[in-house]
């Protein structure tokens, strides 16, 4: 039970236990009798532990998580019908609160709130040993309080550093902000592995925020690579969304006639699939990426990113067709390829398509907002509910529709 001295910390404890707590085997409810003794009642007959922890669990959940301040004139009462008592045992609890420091407001001659607001003071938070060290190794390696804010809430990344280590990694940080304007050109992995405690990974894995006061966010983190298959002249061009229908295209004689264009989205590796998409995006939109040619040379990026005859061919599911439209933003020629025509016939079976779930990798993939474009938007209509993989078409059967617009395939498929 809570007498005039109870201390911050037992109050603070209280605060955090809900009427669903046991009680000597039963729960205990709010106003259920009680023995105590009569200095710790209320007017009314209420024992001041029954009030002054559920009063500081309500005010902070009415409060939130960032402290609103909350109108003083009206607290009271409000309290009050949120936890079935009467404003006599509140204003007890409040003045008991008060006392304690977790609560500050500007009290009236009898110690009630009665104007301005009324602050209640947060939850207790435990600070982690990383975090302390490295908020202590950010105050003695730094004198930039908007950067040490900046790289404070990033201390679980340096979990498992010694606080020697903390300050190499803090000294490399300023000595990268020191030369940022002549790092152009540069890739983020080597900028971090020369400064940062010979770790290529550091610098990406700070927020985009911290990257930008330390002028660097611009840094691509590694080279990436357009991959082209096919003539210098070609009589089309086709974006292909990922690596293996790429690779695919070419075993299938595609480039005989047709520039094939394929992004790795970090490098060359195994995995590049799942991200060679967006990796054929961001090239589009920069142009700062390397060119290697798989067959054929002499290709130019700006020769063919001008072609008039432009095709994009990626996966039948939403964020294929995101791209294809992202990309069009940039090439406004590019069209949809008609080996979207034998796709739309695969997506409708269920047993050459797949739902939007883990298992495909696509349940995050968000529902399709119409564009009014009538070809892409009844694409997405065909992908609604399942999808296919361009993987699954084998693209030796449908040659000639690569380089043929989707509503040309499309006539020519009713046409048959």
């Amino acid at each position: 039970m809570w007498s005039a001295g109870a201390s911050a910390a037992a109050i603070q404890k209280a605060g955090v236990v809900t009427s669903g707590a046991k009680t000597g085997g039963r729960k205990a409810r709010w106003g259920s009798p009680r023995s105590c003794t009569s200095a710790n009642r209320t007017g009314m007959g209420r024992s001041m532990d029954d009030v002054v922890g559920p009063l500081l669990a309500w005010l902070r959940r009415t409060s939130g998580p960032k402290g609103r301040k909350l109108l003083a004139a009206d607290v009271a009462s409000r309290a009050a019908r949120a936890l079935r008592t009467d404003l006599v045992s509140i204003y007890d609890a409040l003045r008991q609160l008060r006392s304690s420091e977790l609560v500050s407001y500007k009290p009236d001659t009898m110690g009630i709130p009665y104007a301005g607001y009324l602050t209640v003071v947060p939850t207790l938070i435990d600070v982690s040993e990383t975090e302390k060290a490295w908020r202590e190794a950010l105050a003695a390696g730094t004198s930039d309080a908007q950067l040490a804010d900046a790289l404070a809430v990033s201390h679980a990344l340096f979990d498992g550093l010694e606080s020697i280590d903390m300050l190499h990694v803090i000294q490399g940080l300023l000595r990268i902000r020191g030369a940022a304007a002549s790092l152009e050109g540069e890739f983020g992995f080597s900028v971090s592995a020369q400064h940062i405690l010979g770790s290529s990974k550091v610098l990406s894995r700070l927020p985009l925020a911290t990257l930008r006061l330390l002028g660097v966010d611009r840094l691509p983190s590694t080279p990436r690579y357009l991959v082209v298959a096919g003539p210098p002249q070609p009589v089309a061009v086709l974006f292909i969304e990922n690596t293996t229908s790429f690779e695919m295209a070419v075993k299938a004689g595609l480039d005989e006639q047709v520039a094939l264009i394929a992004a790795y989205g970090y490098g060359l590796n195994m995995m590049s699939d799942s991200s060679a998409g967006l990796a054929l995006l961001e090239s589009v939109r920069s142009g700062g990426c390397e060119v290697l040619s798989r067959t054929g040379s002499g290709h130019s990026l700006d020769r063919l990113f001008g072609h008039h005859r432009m095709f994009f061919w990626g996966d039948l599911d939403r964020e294929g067709l995101r791209i294809a439209m992202a990309l069009r933003q940039h090439l406004p020629q590019l069209e949809l390829s008609g080996l979207y025509v034998p796709m739309r016939a695969l997506v409708a079976r269920r047993e050459s398509s797949h739902p939007y779930v883990g298992l495909s990798g696509k349940a995050l993939q968000m529902a399709w907002t119409p564009t009014g474009d009538s070809l892409l938007d009844g694409l997405a209509a065909s992908c609604n509910a399942r999808a296919v993989d361009q993987e699954t078409l084998d693209v030796r059967q449908y040659k000639p529709l690569a380089h043929v617009g989707l509503a040309e395939a499309s006539s020519l498929a009713l046409g048959a």
